[in-house]
């Protein structure tokens, strides 16, 4: 069944959306001054042109491949809560320094809300209208904090709403410092903001991170919420 972004009607909807809407080389040791106090385990190697499965805790689905110093994560869905409402709120979990899932309290970036589509950093992230292949460390300087957004501080979401008879507690979201784009009236999907990069910056370690789909394969519109991204060290 065709699964998207879909709150019920009216004002209900608008209720049911705020509820919850590497390196060049193989690292074979831990890195003290890049993995989450309480948690030093051995980073995850991924020798340059292969890929396998995600590990970490409560993985249930997806794949982790490296090229050079480029990660690419496909379809990671980790198990998680959820809170009322339809689709359900949640939260996932990366650690990019040991390229593996996280927990509540080792995680680098949470995943959470809606379809889990706002990102929120354990230190700083921000954003920055550059392709990704060409970001550099020193566009941290030039990057975009996160807006105001009724989702609290400190976090990437929602850029734009299109549509018709979009309540203003939905359009609330749409700070145009987000990474998607949420189509109200035409599928109730997510699209990515073409162009636009997040960093994330965790102590004096700085990622840079582009998001393709919230969904199962990449597909539109489909099975959600399933991440696909890349991410590089700078």
């Amino acid at each position: 069944m065709r699964k998207t972004l879909r709150p019920f009607g009216g004002l209900l909807a608008a209720a049911l959306f705020l509820a919850a809407c590497s390196k060049n080389n193989d690292v074979a040791a831990p890195d003290q001054t890049r993995i989450p106090a309480g948690d030093l385990g051995i980073a995850v190697t991924i020798p340059d042109g292969t890929s396998q499965a995600i590990t970490g805790p409560g993985v249930t689905s997806g794949t982790i491949a490296r090229s050079g110093a480029v990660y690419t994560v496909t379809n990671f869905k980790q198990a998680y809560s959820t809170g009322p409402g339809q689709p359900a709120d949640g939260n996932f979990y990366w650690r990019f320094s040991v390229n593996e899932a996280g927990t509540p309290s080792t995680f680098e970036l949470k995943m959470t809300g809606i379809a889990t589509g706002d990102l929120v950093p354990r230190d700083s992230i921000k954003i920055i209208d550059k392709s990704f292949a060409t970001v550099v460390a020193s566009d941290w300087a030039l990057g975009t904090l996160p807006g105001t957004s009724p989702a609290g501080p400190n976090v990437i979401g929602m850029n734009t709403v299109t549509g018709t008879g979009i309540p203003p507690a939905v359009s609330a979201y749409a700070n145009g410092k987000g990474w998607y784009t949420y189509a109200w009236s035409s599928g109730h999907t997510v699209t990515p903001v073409a162009g636009r990069t997040i960093l994330v910056k965790v102590g004096t370690t700085l990622w840079k991170m582009q998001i393709t789909s919230i969904y199962q394969n990449g597909v539109t519109g489909g099975a959600f919420p399933y991440y696909n991204f890349v991410y590089a060290a700078l």
